[in-house]
């Protein structure tokens, strides 16, 4: 399979670093997660990741989100689709797949910000992606409770 990194350039003017913090998720299914000192190469000691689920700062504290989302989502596989740079912040959009236990084949589309520090870290990723239809209305009971509630919050 073709390396998303090697096939999608960067946009231009966006910090070397990027490509690194890319990979951090491209990677999701295989290896090992990096070291606290090879993540602060890319981040600062303080960043900031939020997702629907998570909202952390610092390196340590990435790390272990790192390696829960490898040991929970077995294979999953983080692809982007498009990218752009609006100094000092680049916007990911992209779409991660994961065998996931009661949900099954699960597929997500999101969008993050991911903001960088003078020096060309990375300070802040966040993730936007809706987390009630992506997620939580694929669960079983919780599911049907939120197609229930959307169907009768409709004006038309």
């Amino acid at each position: 399979m073709t390396d998303p990194i090697a096939t999608m350039p960067l946009p231009p003017g966006a910090p070397p670093l990027l490509g690194a913090w890319i990979a951090l998720f491209t990677s999701l299914d295989g290896g090992t997660v990096p070291s606290a000192d090879d993540l602060a190469g890319i981040a600062t000691e303080d960043v900031r990741f939020r997702d629907p689920f998570n909202d952390l700062r610092g390196i340590e504290p990435f790390r272990r989100l790192l390696v829960h989302t490898r040991k929970q989502l077995p294979g999953a596989r983080f692809e982007v689709l498009d990218s752009a740079w609006s100094a000092p912040t680049a916007y990911l959009k992209w779409r991660m797949t994961a065998q996931v236990r009661l949900i099954g084949d699960w597929r997500v589309e999101g969008m993050s910000e991911v903001r960088f520090a003078a020096d060309g870290r990375v300070v802040e990723h966040l993730d936007h992606w809706d987390a009630a239809a992506q997620f939580y209305g694929r669960l079983p009971l919780i599911g049907l409770l939120l197609r229930w509630l959307g169907r009768s919050a409709r004006v038309v």
